[in-house]
């Protein structure tokens, strides 16, 4: 049994014969052109990939890349979990994909002995991973919501656990329930980092408060990570997933997302694990063998140094920058998507005297639960409480006209989205309620 790193959460899983292709995200400018790789991975390399099947752990881009699927040489059936929305099937069914549901906690065999076991993520909390407006295309009303998975790869007396972006707190009650602590684990992919908006998409007071507040967020992934590996206990653990850097304009942010390198990660990890089990830094084409316990470096010379990268990229668009949006539709938008926040709000039966401003460059509105949508002046003063949203007008008019263009979710996201909460206050219902802020 043997893996091969490919970028962030996308790698091969080799079962003996069978290969298995894991999340695939392998090309530049997702989350509407702001997700980067670095290292670049190449059209080159993205076409000459071979694979069995194809497992999607859920639905966010830097998994389900759709440039990525309509770029990849073979249409090989596609492993997800049986959710009860079929957002992830219905998507990969229109990019002419045979998709196999697996039942929760149901092994799917193949032919060469070897399995698969894909198992949900219960209890999504938007506190615990740190994307504001969580996933709510299939939240109800805060209770048990299915939106990530986590797999277990077997042949023979080998095993890899796939935690995929499942943070701690969402995942170890189905690894207990399911005794996953208790397998002989070789090898378990870990989260590291959260790609949540905070805090590079907020105000801050001075800029050492974001770089305190970018620390913090650093730690509290990391300590998950060491949960992670304490429970499970496996003989090797690789630091992975969510390992990406803001492109285009968005470029600026990078450094203040909370996000470590994975070599920082690695050799943080070892040091509290210490005697547990030990890290491996997996870099793009190594390979790790579970029998033999060893790592083949690739060792491969990359072009341009990280900071010339970002520099190149620096200058891209935007999936947005060039549309052409009639500005007369936007009143009857934003009435319409008010109506559905409104009916979401009565819905979860939340209530609150915080109040939404929407702001892009030429248009701005104020909603609440408790009042209606008016059209105020861009350079408004604004009576607390409130949350201030700072959009880019393109995005904007993508945003109000529904997920098919764009959705709320992925764009914080993609950091695309600035953030001013007066006071600063987290309101779950307030931002399961956006999502649905569309016409």
């Amino acid at each position: 049994m043997k893996l091969t790193h490919l970028q962030s959460s996308t790698q091969f899983i080799h079962l003996g014969d069978i290969t298995v292709l894991n999340d695939p995200w392998l090309t530049d400018g997702e989350y509407y052109g702001s997700w980067y790789h670095y290292p670049p991975f190449g059209s080159a390399n993205l076409a000459s990939l071979e694979y069995d099947f194809i497992y999607v752990s859920h639905i966010h881009p830097d998994h389900l890349s759709e440039k990525t699927f309509k770029a990849l040489p073979h249409k090989k059936p596609v492993l997800v979990h049986n959710y009860e929305s079929k957002f992830v099937k219905r998507k990969l069914e229109m990019l002419g994909f045979e998709v196999i549901e697996c039942d929760n906690g149901v092994p799917f065999l193949f032919d060469n002995g070897g399995s698969i076991t894909i198992y949900a993520a219960d209890n999504c909390n938007p506190e615990i991973c740190g994307k504001l407006m969580g996933c709510g295309v299939v939240e109800k009303k805060f209770g048990s919501t299915q939106i990530d998975s986590l797999a277990l790869f077997q042949i023979g007396k080998n095993s890899i656990l796939n935690t995929n972006d499942c943070p701690y707190e969402l995942a170890a009650h189905t690894i207990k329930t399911n005794k996953l602590d208790q397998i002989n684990i070789d090898l378990l992919l870990v989260g590291y980092a959260g790609a949540g908006p905070y805090p590079q998409c907020f105000v801050f007071d001075n800029e050492d408060e974001k770089i305190s507040a970018a620390k913090a967020k650093e730690q509290q992934f990391l300590k998950q990570a060491v949960e992670y590996i304490n429970l499970i206990n496996p003989t090797r653990f690789a630091p992975f997933a969510g390992t990406y850097t803001l492109g285009s304009r968005l470029a600026s942010l990078t450094d203040y997302r909370g996000v470590p390198s994975v070599s920082y990660a690695t050799d943080f990890l070892n040091k509290a694990v210490m005697g547990v089990s030990d890290g491996i830094h997996l870099e793009q084409f190594d390979t790790y063998d579970c029998q033999s316990q060893e790592l083949t470096k690739n060792n491969q010379k990359i072009a341009l140094s990280e900071e010339q990268y970002i520099e190149e990229i620096s200058n891209k668009p935007l999936d947005y920058d060039d549309d052409s949006w009639d500005d007369k539709e936007l009143v009857d938008l934003i009435g319409a998507a008010f109506k559905r926040f409104k009916l979401k709000a009565e819905e979860i039966k939340f209530t609150s005297n915080t109040k939404l401003v929407v702001k892009s460059k030429h248009i701005a509105f104020q909603l609440g639960t408790d009042s209606q949508v008016e059209i105020i002046p861009v350079d408004s003063e604004l009576i607390e409480p409130y949350v201030r949203i700072d959009v880019d007008h393109n995005l904007l008019h993508r945003l109000l006209r529904g997920p098919r263009y764009a959705h709320w979710n992925n764009a914080e996201i993609g950091s695309h989205l600035t953030y001013l909460r007066k006071p600063n206050n987290f309101e779950r219902g307030f931002y399961h309620c956006m999502c649905f802020l569309h016409a």
